[in-house]
């Protein structure tokens, strides 16, 4: 078996076994995980299908046990900065308040249902 194909394989286990341990919880505590759930699914859908994976990054990732793991929480330190993100983001919004004419308004106190 060439080592991408080891590394995949043993990826697909590592997702495998992450989604029996979070589907173990209950409701309330899979809700508090939905960042890490959403991490875990972005990572692996990107090291099993969209990365082209040089020698060394083989070489690299197969050395660990659980290689989604190393990349999941390498990928969630960077993430943490996407308050930055949303900031600009509600900036952006409240600036183009015309596009966002689907969106439905509160309705103001008294005034009839629309």
């Amino acid at each position: 078996m060439d080592k991408e194909t080891q590394l995949i394989t043993r990826i697909n286990r590592n997702f495998m076994d992450y989604k029996a341990k979070m589907l173990k919880l209950d409701g309330q505590k899979i809700f508090e995980k939905a960042e890490e759930i959403a991490a875990y699914t972005q990572a692996h859908w990107y090291l099993t299908v969209d990365h082209r994976y040089e020698p060394e990054e083989l070489d690299c990732l197969l050395l660990f046990q659980n290689p989604l793991e190393v990349v999941t929480d390498q990928y969630q330190n960077e993430v943490r900065c996407v308050n930055d993100v949303l900031e600009l983001v509600v900036m952006n919004t409240c600036d183009k308040r015309e596009a966002l004419a689907d969106y439905p308004l509160l309705k103001k106190h008294g005034e009839p249902e629309r």
